[in-house]
């Protein structure tokens, strides 16, 4: 969540500025937030110093990042909603020269009007205003499937149309030093100005508005981002890295035992629909085209409201031993019975009150690893009286839930209160007070730990089942829990990471591998929902070879993205994707359509594929291009391009599928794989090697040798 500080100029005190004195708040922000003064209130409480770094996992439009920042404090922060954490990103971005960015919005600005005034549209000189002048020519308008994923009546027509221009200018001028900066400044421009939205504190539309000077708002945001850029540009530069990931999942972005501090506010439990809230600027400025999207943007998120609850979701099993919690969802759906409520939304009360702290439970128990000794935590979470009236004490319930995982809860500081709308109750804000007390070795034990139990699970459930000449074997995910029961081991939190370890990053133990043939290996392959059989399949192990020659690219790579970049799968898509390398390797024009799609595929089950892109070639055939990338000493699985050729098939059927997989290698060489469908499952069709380079490191020798090859 976001503050509410307002944009200042500088106070000079002794000829230094005070972090207090100004802010980019302002930038972009959500309405309902914790203020800045609280980031810096614990920051001098933790003693957190320059040598430090401090994660938000669920940080919206970087309320503690810019406060870091300001105070010369490394930060990291997680957001699953795009809109804020492309908002985040560019609010923590203070190298772009603020004299060029405002000479290029200027230019930006007369493009729009010139444009406006040929179609027959003087822009207005206040707000509001009606239309000067009847259009000459028909309005811009959305295509009927992104005009659905929008609130109601939240723009009006001609404000629609001047958005839809200025957008037009700003790619037609794009610059890539100032893009970012001129997105976000629309987003807000849109949201607190161009549309008819009002926040009360949950979104909703309000006075029509007939017509808007759009341009005059948007450069309004710009002026206050330059004189903010003036100043903050003379502090200290300070690392400051913004994932787009799942909070409950910090391990997938988060290097181990790297974290001394969390300073964050999670969402509540209630029916506020965090994507409704920024769903307009989702959608003009492109990270939402369709409702598949905004699906997938939902699954990324700790389920706090009855919109964002699925069938599969399974958090709410953490919390099946947590008393307290299930006695709330017991009263929830007993007041619901006896109230006659028997709406779709009002049925799921009770499970998202689980799914919630189910998520949060997942959340706290993965954060564990990244955290260092002694690591200090501050969540700001408020009671709630949502579902049906029944009072949920979210701040002590966190707490308890913390204190299960071996957390030591240090205090629950009242923050503020609020007025219950439904009944008029006073409501506490709390921040709930965390020490991870671990030692150095603890990462790395916790991480054995957890092998050790995923491998004896594994055997026990393989060995009850298999009889000599068995090639299949049928499993599924609730026998995890009872083999556990039976080995007297802790269940694992996420009964589905068992299964994804030996799946994607772990050979199966040696143990099952010695009942193979020779040449052939054991796999687990999805047959449905929560269902799994292991197979005997021939060996077709998926590594670079040595061998093969490397091509130099010249390195298109930003240049901040280059400078954070780990060596993650997520590096590694980044690359591929700003130096087009599924074009060069393929020889098709492709398109990233979406990152880490997750959906269900009959007879399997739900999968994740790593990146989509879609191409058309020089005849104009259409291609879809599902993509694997493995980072760091991970390893691609075949079982991964069969799940690739499935989603494929299933989602996109008349397009021609082509698996791509990458892998880094030594030394920065990307290796990039083709995949066929054979008679006996996926091979690989073709194979290259790509090192991105300095312009200059491509030599006339290097040009020569592939004039050569061409």
């Amino acid at each position: 969540m976001a503050a509410t500080g307002t944009s200042l100029l500088p106070v000079k005190e002794n000829n230094k500025l005070r972090a207090e004195d100004f802010s980019v708040h302002d930038w972009y922000r959500f309405v309902l937030s914790y203020p800045p003064h609280l980031v810096r209130d614990y920051l001098s409480r933790f003693g957190i110093d320059g040598g430090m770094v401090v994660l938000d996992p669920f940080c919206g439009t970087g309320t503690t990042l810019v406060e870091c920042k300001k105070l010369g404090v490394a930060s990291i922060g997680i957001e699953a909603n795009p809109v804020p954490c492309f908002a985040s990103r560019v609010k923590v971005d203070w190298s772009v020269d603020p004299e060029e960015l405002l000479h290029h919005a200027e230019r930006v600005a007369e493009g729009a009007a010139e444009i406006l005034e040929a179609d027959g549209f003087d822009e207005p000189d206040e707000l509001p205003l009606f239309t000067r002048s009847k259009p000459r020519r028909s309005l811009r308008k959305l295509s009927h499937e992104t005009e659905k994923l929008l609130l109601a009546n939240s723009i009006g027509p001609l404000p629609l149309h001047r958005t839809l221009v200025l957008l037009e200018v700003l790619q037609m001028m794009r610059d890539e030093r100032f893009a970012r900066y001129e997105r976000l400044a629309l987003a807000k421009a849109l949201v607190f100005g161009i549309s008819n939205l009002t926040f009360g504190p949950e979104v909703g539309v309000g006075r029509p508005k007939d017509d808007v000077a759009a341009t005059l708002i948007w450069m309004r945001a710009m002026r206050a981002m330059v004189e903010d850029l003036r100043v903050v540009r003379k502090l200290k530069s300070t690392d400051a890295i913004v994932h787009l990931a799942d909070s409950r999942e910090a391990l997938r972005v988060l290097q181990p035992n790297s974290v001394d501090a969390v300073i964050t506010s999670p969402p509540y439990p209630n029916e506020k629909d965090y994507t409704r809230t920024t769903r307009l600027e989702s959608v003009l400025l492109g990270f939402i085209t369709k409702k598949q999207d905004l699906r997938a943007l939902k699954q990324d998120l700790v389920r706090s409201n009855t919109r964002g609850v699925y069938k599969s979701d399974r958090d709410d099993q953490l919390v099946a031993d947590h008393d307290e919690i299930q006695q709330i969802a017991k009263s929830i759906e007993k007041r619901r019975i006896a109230l006659g409520k028997t709406s779709g939304f009002e049925r799921l009360y009770a499970r998202v009150t689980k799914l919630y702290f189910g998520g949060m439970k997942r959340h706290l128990a993965d954060l564990r690893a990244v955290l260092r000794p002694g690591a200090r935590l501050a969540y700001v979470v408020g009671d709630q009286a949502s579902y049906l009236r029944v009072m949920i004490r979210t701040g002590q319930l966190l707490a308890g839930i913390a204190d299960s995982l071996g957390y030591e809860v240090t205090g629950i500081d009242l923050f503020r209160t609020r007025l219950a709308t439904a009944t008029k109750e006073q409501l506490r804000e709390e921040v709930v007070l965390l020490r991870w007390a671990g030692t150095k070795t603890r990462t790395r034990t916790l991480l054995m730990n957890q092998k050790n139990v995923y491998t004896a699970v594994i055997e026990r459930i393989f060995q009850s089942k298999f009889k000599p000449g068995m090639r299949e074997l049928d499993f599924e995910r609730e026998e995890i829990v009872k083999v556990c029961n039976e080995l007297k081991l802790e269940v694992p939190k996420n009964l589905g990471d068992l299964v994804y370890s030996f799946r994607y990053r772990a050979a199966l133990p040696e143990s099952i591998q010695k009942l193979a043939g020779e040449g052939e290996t054991w796999i687990i392959r999805p047959t449905g929902r929560a269902k799994y059989r292991f197979v005997l399949v021939k060996s077709k192990p998926i590594a670079p070879n040595e061998n093969m020659s490397t091509t130099k690219v010249p390195d298109a790579t930003p240049g901040v993205v280059a400078k954070y970049a780990l060596s993650d799968e997520q590096a590694l898509l980044a690359r591929v994707r700003y130096n087009r390398l599924v074009d060069i390797f393929t020889g098709v024009a492709c398109y990233s359509l979406q990152n880490h799609l997750r959906t269900t595929v009959p007879n399997m089950g739900q999968v994740e594929t790593d990146e989509i892109y879609i191409g058309v070639d020089k005849k104009g055939a259409h291609y879809v291009f599902p993509v694997q990338a493995k980072g760091g000493t991970d390893k691609l699985s075949i079982v991964q391009i069969e799940q690739d050729l499935a989603v494929c098939a299933h989602k996109f059927p008349s397009l021609i599928c082509r698996p791509i997989a990458a892998q880094f290698m030594a030394e920065g060489v990307i290796a990039l794989f083709e995949f066929e469908e054979g008679e006996d499952g996926p091979k690989i069709s073709a194979e290259k090697h790509y090192k991105l380079v300095p312009p200059d490191d491509v030599t006339e020798a290097d040009l020569e040798k592939y004039r050569q090859h061409g």
